[in-house]
């Protein structure tokens, strides 16, 4: 037996593939999948359960050689198909002792018989059960060296390389000379209660997007039928309270265990399209044009020049305070000024302080 991996985008186009009647597809066995269900709608809870990861599956394909192949179906069906399904079981087990635990993942595992060679469909999810990420390091290399080791306990042929490589490494696990980084960890599943867990939680994920896409198709309903006036009115008939969270607009409904939850139409996915005409505008929402003047009433650019010198030209406050304060202290002494107050030759530049001529004469 060998095996052989390749990664995946597309869970549907996999799981079509592997339960495909034309080549004879028929399920060995699966994890957390609805067997009950159509293919397609098992591919459509897989693709929910799955992260928007770039890879979202790996396909393990394990095949048999025309020695093997014609032993197993020289038994009768029953035992064939319990010694298949024994050797994928003691292949997981396998992969899972390597840390590469298959079972954290849901999975499907088909048969074909459209080949000579007998060979097997295994769909494995990246996402884990529980939504976290399975740890894949050198899972081909684990996938590979797994199936000669499964082979060589079942007296099955494995390929020739594997088997040698195998071989080696058990050899120097056993001798305990391989470096301790890259011994092999194991990683034990978790008990029934742990699964019994995580089932629970992938219900509750179900059961709050059907809720919220309840609420998606019944809001988008009212907003097709109903005005801006009465937008608030219908959502309230259908037990849905228009609020404002923060900066965006939702509802607010009741629980099935009574608690109030308030959702966004950003996290319902509501088309924007249809909500925003309906919504009610407030006064700070409103937004006053802006005052533009004609071509007649702007000023000329010999206004704006005229007026940037007479603001440059005219005094500054200091001097402007200094010229008063000088010109009351001086009021006292105007009747001998000779008729012109000593205040107005200090606005115009002709009073001097005692002293400054004597200065002007020492500069000189």
């Amino acid at each position: 037996m060998i095996a052989k991996v390749n990664t995946t985008s597309r869970i549907t186009r996999s799981v079509l593939y592997g339960q495909d009647e034309q080549k004879g597809g028929q399920v060995l066995l699966y994890n957390c999948v609805d067997m009950s269900a159509t293919p397609e709608e098992q591919a459509a809870d897989l693709n929910r359960m799955s992260n928007d990861y770039l890879i979202k599956a790996y396909n393990i394909i394990l095949s048999f050689n025309d020695e093997d192949t014609e032993k197993l179906r020289q038994k009768e069906t029953r035992k064939r198909f319990d010694f298949e399904r024994k050797v994928i079981r003691a292949f997981i087990e396998e992969m899972v002792k390597r840390g590469t635990n298959i079972t954290d993942c849901p999975f499907v595992v088909a048969r074909h018989e459209n080949t000579d060679n007998e060979h097997f469909h295994m769909t494995v999810l990246t996402t884990t059960i529980d939504g976290q990420h399975i740890r894949d390091s050198f899972i081909k290399k684990n996938a590979i060296r797994a199936a000669a080791c499964i082979s060589d306990r079942y007296g099955l042929r494995a390929a020739p390389m594997a088997l040698h490589n195998e071989i080696a490494h058990q050899v120097a696990v056993s001798d305990g000379t391989e470096r301790r980084s890259r011994r092999v960890r194991t990683h034990q599943p978790g008990g029934m209660e742990t699964i019994q867990d995580r089932l629970r939680r992938r219900e509750a994920i179900e059961a709050a997007n059907r809720r919220k896409e309840k609420l998606r198709r019944l809001i988008e309903k009212i907003t097709k039928e109903a005005a801006a006036a009465d937008f608030a009115e219908r959502l309230k008939a259908e037990d849905m309270i228009l609020c404002q969270k923060k900066k965006d607009w939702g509802v607010t409904v009741t629980l099935e265990d009574g608690k109030e939850r308030t959702f966004t139409f950003g996290q319902l996915m509501v088309d924007v399209d249809l909500v925003t005409p309906l919504l009610p505008v407030s006064k700070a929402d409103v937004v006053k044009p802006t005052e533009q003047k004609t071509p007649e009433e702007r000023p000329s650019k010999e206004q704006k020049t005229a007026t940037r010198r007479k603001v440059v030209s005219s005094p500054s406050r200091p001097v402007a305070n200094a010229v008063r304060k000088v010109g009351r202290v001086l009021d006292k002494d105007a009747g001998q000024s000779g008729g012109q107050s000593r205040e107005n030759e200090v606005s115009q530049g002709n009073y001097e302080e005692p002293g400054e001529e004597r200065r002007r004469g020492m500069r000189r």
